[in-house]
């Protein structure tokens, strides 16, 4: 007996064990079975608190559209204004430094034809004025050379002096 009586507490110990595991299962079934409340409850709380959050940040986004729009219209139009009159601008630059271009040969025509014609002046002007001056100037030197010889008296020189004026005519 003692053979059955050891398989009796065996049996009863399993028993027990398989009751202990039910009971725990049990246990986790309705652990378990109230997760998707908890999960709900969770879910409602992060919605009830998001929603507004959520709202605000549409508002924002809904609100900024317009003005976006306006700024972005806006700076396309400065964008091509800005491109328009930067050609304008190299327009302007490029016939200014033309114009310039020009105005300087033409000044460095004047003034080459002005000192063309200054020497041309200078020139008749010596020919014109000075040469006959310096004509009527050398017919007036032998005139007085020609008096002076006829007025003046003749002395006598004597070799010295003919030496000395030698010399000084060196």
């Amino acid at each position: 007996m003692e053979q059955n009586t050891g398989l009796t507490v065996a049996l009863i110990l399993v028993a027990i064990a398989v009751l202990m595991q039910a009971g725990a299962m049990l246990g986790i079934w309705l652990a378990v079975r109230k997760v998707p409340g908890q999960i709900e409850n969770v879910r409602l709380d992060v919605k009830q608190r998001l929603d507004p959050l959520t709202q605000s940040a549409l508002e924002i986004v809904n609100n900024s559209r317009e003005p976006l729009r306006t700024i972005s219209a806006n700076l396309a139009e400065i964008s091509t204004i800005l491109r328009d009159r930067t050609v304008n601008a190299d327009q302007v630059a490029a016939e200014l430094l033309e114009k310039s271009r020009m105005q300087i040969i033409r000044m460095d025509r004047m003034v080459t034809d002005l000192v063309e014609k200054v020497e041309t002046t200078a020139g008749a002007v010596q020919k014109g004025v000075l040469g006959p001056i310096q004509e009527v100037s050398a017919v007036v030197k032998g005139v007085r050379s020609g008096l002076e010889f006829l007025f003046t008296r003749r002395r006598v020189t004597n070799v010295s002096e003919a030496t000395q004026d030698e010399q000084l005519f060196i």
